[in-house]
């Protein structure tokens, strides 16, 4: 795909809007600290001017909503970041919420974060492998995984492992970048450079998807594409770095010099958006 991808509606990033899809956390031109959700942003319709901060915390709502919690149960956030839709979940629904990552530096986040809240006493945080769970067997009532999937190699074992910690009639909510179908050429290599740059070692497919839940003993309760609603985010991300200009030992330089292609690759057809519920029987 040679052509140049067809206009974009451009929303105004904050000030927190800099760090969402890679994880990195640098500094803003005007120089504030970014820390903030690390996925996309879900916008209602094309009317809606809600700024990237926002939109992202509108994904992080539509994912509690499905999990259908109340106070006293306990949830599971695989793939937390710095801890912030672990918080918003628990201070919407009255939860319990664990979160683990494999990144320590995002774990310290959450923890400092969850300690200048009132919600210390129900949020927790700790270093662990979605592949290796340091949780009992059927301990929690839901989990969520919003954009985690895309970064682990092996899925199936991942999601066996959550269906190992749900209680049977549990729900898990996944969401994330979503590879509708295959890729060729310019297309494909493009493809390439965004997993290189989001360290992810695939995007996920629909069918391989479905085929791990199943081995995992989940059943697919619904499976939706939004794709269109959370496709702004690319060029939002794009204007948040436009002119950060990483210096080559930079660890994050990769990603950094990405940024610009962002918004081609968030236009190409093939790239969706899962939304989907699953449950343990």
């Amino acid at each position: 795909m040679t052509d140049d991808p067809p206009p974009v509606h451009h929303t105004a990033p904050s000030a927190l809007d800099a760090g969402r899809l890679s994880g990195a956390r640098p500094e803003t031109a005007d120089g504030a600290a970014v820390d903030g959700n690390i996925h996309v942003g879900y916008w209602d319709s094309p009317a809606d001017d809600r700024s990237l901060d926002r939109a992202t915390d509108r994904l992080t709502d539509l994912v509690a909503e499905r999990l259908a919690a109340v106070p006293g149960r306990r949830l599971l956030d695989v793939g937390c970041g710095t801890g912030r839709p672990a918080l918003r979940i628990a201070r919407a629904t009255g939860a319990r919420v664990s979160g683990i990552s494999v990144s320590e530096e995002d774990v310290e986040l959450a923890r400092t974060r969850a300690d200048a809240t009132e919600l210390a006493d129900r949020v927790d945080f700790r270093y662990a492998d979605a592949c290796e769970l340091p949780f009992e067997t059927a301990s929690f009532d839901g989990a969520w995984a919003i954009e985690s999937m895309m970064h682990i190699s092996d899925r199936t074992a991942a999601l066996t492992e959550i269906a190992r910690t749900l209680r049977p009639g549990s729900p898990l909510v996944i969401t994330d970048v979503l590879l509708r179908s295959p890729v060729t050429g310019d297309a494909a290599d493009l493809v390439r450079r965004t997993c290189r740059a989001f360290k992810s070692p695939s995007l996920p497919e629909p069918a391989e998807l479905r085929a791990a839940l199943d081995r995992a003993g989940l059943e697919v309760v619904e499976f939706n594409d939004i794709g269109e609603h959370v496709r702004r985010t690319y060029q939002a991300f794009a204007d948040a770095f436009d002119g950060v200009a990483p210096s080559a030992d930079d660890p994050h330089h990769e990603f950094f010099s990405f940024t610009r292609s962002l918004p081609r690759f968030g236009a190409l057809p093939q790239i969706g958006y899962a939304f989907l519920i699953a449950r343990r029987p």
